[in-house]
């Protein structure tokens, strides 16, 4: 047999496989829906995962693996929404003569403050920090400088603004040297944050306004005793530093032995077993998700091909006369179930790619896309087409010419 009679003949085979799958167009689409969704969820499971992961080890790069920062209000009171301002300047005074530390990073925010600039409006965190702040982050900029030492010595009104702020009250105009209304103080911009995106859980890390602690503190809080994170970096071991810094802040807060922290503290690591929470949370649910939709959409294409058999008896029969074999039958059915669950496999990939902006507002977490989600993806519907088409297949094959043909 040439090799254009082989092509002709797959032609002829595919497009009669087209022809029943339309004929029988409205079974089928309840199997390729049932399969877009379990690979849609297959795909949102690996790429977020895949991006949580990344972003945690960004964060966890940025923020350096001897990093340790502490919240005001205990883990009951930030739960319960309850005072949150709980650490003092006088903590962070105390906290530089802890053996080891070597950084102090001392910080006041402020939320939901509106800022104004022309016509535009948008509302933010204001961090207020110390001359440090930029560098214990590791963050550049990706226009202008950092605030000046004299305009933390002297409280003046300059500002950083982090990329999304940029985004929504500059629109990509020059934003160096004009000023913006922030509440009601009249503020210079003097740089623009390098873009770091979501972080793992939580809201955009870009989303911010950075000020001197000094202006914040005076000018726009009035408060000169509380802060709201202090920042510590440490050339000892991070597990043996916490149990220093919490008994320097206990015994600063005169909490007696056995009472509840009014403070929380915080290392790199957590990150990371935070982001590795999520993943956890996210496998559990979208795995049962798409493992249900992938059994569904098997059950119901496996009755579709037990019902089609039934109604393409005599034709079963007649090709079975003409000289088809039994292994020839049973591929052709297996290949039909085949190109629905791959078909339904493609629509669920491009779904995902479609709904990447609403899955990563969703879960606050970026989907990282690789070749890997594309292959575990056919993988899925490939087995999902061979097992749920296997049985019906081999029914089909089972059939016998003279007894089909008469009935």
């Amino acid at each position: 047999m040439g090799l254009y009679q082989k092509i002709s003949q797959l032609r002829e085979f595919l497009e009669e496989t087209l022809k029943i799958l339309y004929y029988y167009k409205s079974r089928v689409a309840f199997s390729f829906s049932g399969v877009a969704l379990g690979i849609l969820s297959i795909c949102v499971i690996i790429t977020t995962i895949d991006g949580a992961n990344k972003k945690a080890y960004e964060i966890f790069e940025a923020l350096g693996p001897d990093s340790i920062i502490i919240f005001g209000g205990s883990e009951r009171q930030r739960t319960a929404r309850e005072r949150l301002v709980t650490l003092t300047v006088s903590d962070a005074d105390m906290l530089e003569k802890v053996g080891g530390v070597y950084d102090v990073l001392r910080v006041f925010s402020l939320r939901n403050v509106n800022m104004k600039y022309k016509d535009r409006k948008w509302q933010t965190q204001v961090a207020g920090g110390t001359e440090n702040y930029f560098y214990s982050f590791k963050w550049g900029l990706q226009s202008g400088s950092f605030f000046s030492n004299e305009a933390y010595r002297d409280a003046e009104a300059e500002c950083v603004i982090g990329a999304k702020v940029y985004e929504e009250l500059f629109k990509g105009e020059k934003a160096i040297g004009r000023v913006i209304l922030i509440g009601r103080l009249p503020t210079k911009v003097v740089g623009v944050l390098n873009e770091r995106g979501g972080s793992a859980g939580g809201p955009s890390m870009d989303d911010r306004v950075v000020m001197p602690l000094t202006t914040v503190t005076k000018r726009l809080a009035n408060e000169k005793r509380f802060l709201s994170v202090i920042r510590l970096k440490t050339n000892r071991d991070v597990d043996a530093t916490i149990e220093d810094v919490k008994m320097v802040i206990r015994k600063n807060h005169g909490i007696p032995e056995g009472g509840e922290d009014n403070f929380t503290t915080r290392s790199s690591k957590d990150i990371l077993q935070f982001v590795s929470v999520i993943s956890g949370s996210l496998f559990l649910f979208l795995g049962t998700a798409s493992i249900i939709a992938l059994v569904v959409s098997g059950f119901v294409l496996a009755n579709l091909f037990y019902l089609t058999i039934q109604e393409r008896k005599k034709d079963i029969g007649i090709r079975r006369a003409y000289g088809a074999t039994r292994k020839g039958i049973l591929m052709s059915f297996l290949f039909e179930s085949v190109i629905i669950t791959i078909m339904g496999g493609i629509a669920g990939v491009l779904l995902s790619v479609a709904l990447q902006g609403l899955f990563e507002r969703l879960f606050g977490i970026p989907m990282e896309f690789s070749f890997k989600v594309v292959f575990f993806a056919m993988i899925f519907s490939l087995l999902t087409g061979v097992l749920s088409g296997l049985k019906p297949a081999m029914k089909a094959s089972k059939i016998e010419p003279i007894e089909a043909i008469r009935g």
